[in-house]
């Protein structure tokens, strides 16, 4: 893979991760099954069209980030 499509890439799936992330801010209750679902669903679309380590990462950390706010928000409350 040549450099410009490598990085473009990249752009395309850091722009679809924070296109998701920002869909699904900010997050729902941990017992939210429908929120979470959703969320999933959404990450494992963009994971089908990318299918590389990149991605799994990123959205690792996405789920993971949103997860982590969701706890301290709702335990807030």
């Amino acid at each position: 893979m040549d450099n410009v499509k490598e990085l473009r890439q990249v752009y395309d799936i850091l722009t679809a991760a924070w296109r998701v992330y920002k869909e699904h801010y900010p997050p729902g209750n941990p017992q939210d099954d429908t929120y979470w679902s959703k969320l999933i669903d959404d990450l494992h679309e963009i994971e089908l069209q990318y299918n590389c380590q990149l991605c799994r990462d990123i959205l690792c950390n996405i789920t993971s980030d949103l997860e982590r706010k969701a706890k301290v928000l709702y335990q807030s409350k």
